[in-house]
């Protein structure tokens, strides 16, 4: 791992996917469970997708970097500073493989 990347992980953050949990009945109580704490390298991408010919969005997206992890998936959520962020798309780069990038859109408390 090079000494820039690892100098870029500043900020704390916490991954977590929905809980399996179900009623007797079989309903889907809710809930989070925590999958990863680690540090992470944070960039504000802007808001909406107007490059991606996408309706627009008013809520912020970011680039999250991380170290590779198991158990990282689509539709996770990232706690970050009070904010709560959806992770929408993952990108693994086999070139640079001691790093994985989560891109995330905040959601509405």
């Amino acid at each position: 791992m090079s000494a820039e990347f690892a100098g870029t992980l500043r900020e704390r953050i916490v991954i977590e996917k929905q809980a399996a949990e179900r009623t007797p009945m079989g309903v889907h109580t809710g809930g989070w469970e925590v999958v990863a704490r680690c540090l992470a390298a944070i960039e504000p991408e802007g808001v909406g997708a107007e490059r991606e010919a996408m309706a627009l969005s008013a809520m912020p997206r970011f680039r999250i970097t991380i170290r590779p992890r198991d158990g990282i998936a689509i539709d996770q959520r990232v706690t970050w500073r009070g904010r709560t962020l959806m992770v929408r798309q993952l990108i693994d780069d086999l070139q640079q493989r001691d790093r994985v990038v989560l891109r995330c859109e905040e959601t509405r408390p």
